[in-house]
């Protein structure tokens, strides 16, 4: 099971990625992929041997982090085990692509985390948890004060609530506004332009974000 895990599975590991504009990187750790869990794992095998099946689906000895703990991934071994249908977040370009069956089906620019140390969005390999629409994000500022935002579409990414959503408050859209008037962590959609991302991504696709 260890060899297994230690070839096969991607969890906890830094993959490869090749980005839209052909760098070969590797990933940060996040949240998403599979692994093999040796002791559901032996279990399966042992009533497998003492039934004499030949055969062991191994489906339900695998193990994930996050939103699911059922492991993700397991069913592809291409780009890494990302497979080809994800979306992909540059900070530096502020830029969002996204990829279906391995065809770009949406490219734009986006507003990211406050590059501040405090509400930077997360590098790293993680998924979409679930899509939601009309629904009011909540929350504190720096200066513990609250704030409540109606979006029209969310699609989180991390347990803390980073996601892609709309905007509409937001008045700078510029390449460098992360720098200092970025969002919490969340990805900042124009409002005209959110669809581009939320109808073309499915629960538990991937979400690739690199620096």
């Amino acid at each position: 099971m260890d060899d297994i895990n230690d070839s096969q599975s991607t969890l906890d590991k830094n993959l490869k990625f090749k980005t839209t504009g052909g760098s070969e990187i590797t990933l940060d750790k996040g949240t998403y992929g599979w692994a093999l869990s040796p002791i559901k794992a032996t279990r399966s095998i042992t009533t497998a041997f003492e039934k004499g099946d030949s055969n062991l689906n191994a489906k339900s000895d695998i193990y994930g982090e996050g939103y699911t703990e059922n492991g993700l991934g397991y069913n592809t071994t291409s780009n890494s085990g990302i497979g080809n249908s994800y979306v992909e977040v540059s900070i530096s370009q502020q830029h969002v692509w996204v990829y279906k069956n391995g065809t770009q089906v949406a490219s734009l620019s986006v507003v990211t985390g406050t590059n501040d140390g405090n509400y930077n969005t997360p590098t790293g390999l993680y998924y979409i948890m679930y899509k939601q629409t009309n629904t009011t994000l909540r929350g504190k500022n720096a200066d513990n004060s609250a704030y409540a935002s109606p979006v029209s579409r969310w699609a989180p990414f991390t347990l803390d609530g980073c996601g892609f959503h709309d905007a509409d408050w937001r008045k700078n859209w510029s390449s460098t506004a992360y720098l200092t008037d970025g969002s919490h962590g969340c990805v900042n959609v124009r409002p005209a332009q959110i669809s581009q991302i939320y109808d073309n991504v499915e629960q538990y696709e991937p979400v690739v974000i690199y620096s």
